[in-house]
């Protein structure tokens, strides 16, 4: 059975001595894996990066997996509405269709503005160049969640993803996901990781979670 999971630290890294890895110690898993939706990961051959907000579904039967992708903006062009959004050297995250929102103070609050991505130009390393259907809202500096159909955040997370997990192989037809609740004896590295918020550490905090959070790189 060929198997579409790929969890490491190394494969990607461009960076911090060639590990790129966002947890200081071993963190806490979740008694896993947990299946993902395909679609749900990146385009491959791009990674789902270890650090990336994360809701577990744990019922009896069920026990899934679905991200909360976020972007952080870099500058915005009203004129042409697009919008420049960092990026990993694991890739780009973003597709055509994904709707965004603004994160806000509050995860369970309707959206007043979404946007629609209808092009990315994921050329270069550093950045991806988006195309929306309106940027009302959008602010340089401001962080975006990818939205569901309620124009909330897709999710609300309740853990993060241990390893940076990529689709490995274009036949794959199946993959399962760890995730992590607990690292409390040394700091999560927020800058080698997903863009995180505020409210997105209190939704872990209230989920059960114990993350420290550093800004060190």
């Amino acid at each position: 059975m060929r198997t579409g999971t790929l969890n490491n630290y190394v494969q990607w890294s461009k960076n911090w001595g060639g590990v790129r890895k966002c947890y200081e110690a071993k963190p806490t898993l979740l008694v896993g894996g947990f299946s993902i939706d395909l679609k749900a990961m990146p385009d491959y051959p791009n990674v789902m990066p270890a650090g990336t907000p994360v809701f577990v579904d744990e019922t009896a039967g069920v026990r899934s997996i679905a991200p909360l992708y976020t972007f952080k903006v870099k500058s915005v062009d009203s004129a042409a509405n697009k919008i420049t959004v960092e990026k990993f050297e694991t890739g780009s995250v973003a597709k055509v269709g994904m709707k965004l929102i603004v994160v806000g103070n509050d995860l369970s609050a309707v959206a007043t503005n979404v946007a629609t991505v209808s092009d990315v130009d994921a050329s270069a390393s550093d950045k991806d160049v988006i195309t929306l259907d309106a940027v009302t809202g959008i602010s340089e500096g401001s962080v975006l969640a990818e939205a569901g159909t309620d124009s909330k955040v897709k999710v609300v997370p309740n853990a993060l993803t241990y390893c940076d997990n990529q689709i490995a192989d274009r036949d794959a037809y199946a993959m399962d996901v760890d995730a992590c609740w607990n690292c409390i004896d040394k700091p999560v590295l927020e800058r080698r990781m997903p863009p995180i918020t505020d409210s997105i550490k209190a939704a872990l905090r209230e989920a059960g979670c114990f993350f420290r959070f550093s800004n060190r790189k």
